[in-house]
């Protein structure tokens, strides 16, 4: 709370406690007899009290106690240091002055008197003040899981890469023996794959549109290797024009199909993709392949620990004796 706030405040339940004091002195059927200047000496009395409670909150260690411990040995030992040095203050110069008769009940009532206003000044300040250390322990505890999220992206993407590089370049080494001419092409068109990735390797998340143009350009590079053995068909909602994704997901999604279905020019694997408003379904049929390497299933393990570490969901793997379905969490 700005300081300007906080003597606001206080200066308002200054004024509240002397029309308080004042209806309860004044006869019935008389003028309210206030003192211009109480509101001022209680007000001061409010900042000294205030002060005096952060002033033992910040120098008592909460040490092993509770936080209710440490509290409550904060606010009695405040509250004692300021009732007795003011309530001594108050009758040491009452008693130069002359102005009021010091007997043992007015240094009674003197004494609770500012007990009691420390108590509700003192309350009051401590509430703020761990209501405003809650505060910066969450936004703390913030500014950890964010770096922590963007530590394990960081992991995953480092991950990610080499295993795109690797299938890649294993591809172009066959292309380059069966047909150069291919293999410029294919280079080519896996350079620009290659500069999305490095462009966009750094964001948790990317337009669906920029995915999507992405995918389009693999799926090319896919059919120059396979001789359009595999179709690609989008489906897409006008209401998600400004979702997003975690890049090259779509790109790895086609990879696991095509690294584990069969398909040929004669008869072409047909890849769908759906988007809906808060997710997008990749499904192809099952043509599993005779011979195939044994699967580490590595690309779908980091795919989603990176949905749960961006959007705290889990990627969905459907598979039937016909189909395999793929969904993955859009950002909206």
């Amino acid at each position: 709370m700005p300081k300007a706030i906080n003597y606001l405040v206080l200066f308002v339940f200054s004024l509240l406690i002397v029309l308080y004091a004042a209806l309860l002195t004044t006869p019935n059927g008389q003028s309210l007899n206030i003192h211009l200047d109480a509101p001022f000496w209680i007000f001061l009395q409010c900042v000294i009290a205030q002060w005096l409670t952060l002033k033992v909150y910040r120098v008592v260690k909460q040490g092993n106690s509770s936080i209710t411990a440490h509290i409550a040995k904060v606010f009695f030992t405040s509250n004692l240091v300021f009732s007795t040095l003011v309530t001594s203050l108050v009758i040491a110069l009452e008693t130069a002055i002359g102005i009021q008769q010091v007997d043992s009940m007015h240094m009674v009532a003197t004494l609770g008197m500012n007990a009691l206003l420390h108590a509700l000044v003192g309350a009051y300040s401590l509430a703020f003040e761990l209501v405003t250390r809650l505060q910066r322990q969450q936004l703390v505890l913030a500014k950890k899981d964010k770096a922590l999220l963007d530590s394990q992206v960081k992991t995953l993407q480092q991950h990610i890469d080499p295993h795109f590089l690797f299938n890649n370049l294993n591809v172009l080494s066959a292309l380059i023996v069966k047909d150069p001419d291919e293999a410029e092409e294919y280079l080519a068109q896996f350079s620009d794959i290659y500069r999305y990735i490095l462009e966009h390797k750094s964001k948790n998340l990317v337009p669906l549109s920029h995915e999507l143009a992405f995918a389009n350009h693999y799926m090319a590079l896919i059919n120059t290797r396979f001789n359009g053995a595999y179709t690609l068909n989008v489906t897409q909602g006008e209401e998600t024009n400004t979702s997003e994704i975690i890049p090259c997901a779509l790109q790895l999604a086609i990879e696991n199909v095509v690294k584990h279905n069969a398909a040929s020019n004669d008869n072409p694997l047909e890849i769908t993709i759906d988007i809906q408003s808060d997710c997008i379904v990749i499904r192809n049929p099952l043509r599993l392949k005779e011979f195939k390497a044994p699967s580490s299933k590595i690309g779908l393990t980091h795919l989603n620990a990176q949905c749960q570490a961006i959007f705290n969901q889990p990627i969905l793997v459907d598979e039937s004796d016909s189909h395999f379905t793929l969904t993955l969490p859009l950002g909206v």
